[in-house]
């Protein structure tokens, strides 16, 4: 999956790699009209909607695709933080989740 160039590539590794295992970082990819998220972000999106799984080769970690439809469950269990229309989301997890299950999820959803 190659990353859209509106979604810069430095901000997705630094959010992910600094997730405190209580936000989800959420990009919208207008081609498709839908939202990404990667990593630890499209770890914790899977606890409250189901969206699409993929794995991103370029970055090395899952992505989830999530069409706006399924946006409301996400904003209904999460608070929003900040957003910005047709471009991100941030929400912060309304309690701690941390990554006891992140590696098993990765290693039952891709093979990698």
């Amino acid at each position: 999956m190659r990353i859209n160039k509106m979604i810069e590539k430095e901000i997705i590794l630094e959010r992910e790699t600094a997730n405190d295992g209580q936000s989800v970082f959420l990009f919208y990819d207008e081609r498709y009209g839908l939202y990404t998220a990667f990593g630890w972000s499209a770890y914790y999106t899977t606890m409250v909607v189901n969206p699409i799984l993929s794995y991103s080769d370029e970055l090395q970690m899952p992505v989830a695709l999530i069409p706006r439809k399924l946006i409301c469950g996400l904003r209904q269990s999460m608070t929003k933080v900040e957003h910005e229309a047709k471009k991100y989301y941030v929400f912060s997890l309304k309690r701690k989740i941390g990554n006891a299950g992140y590696q098993k999820w990765v290693k039952d959803n891709f093979d990698i």
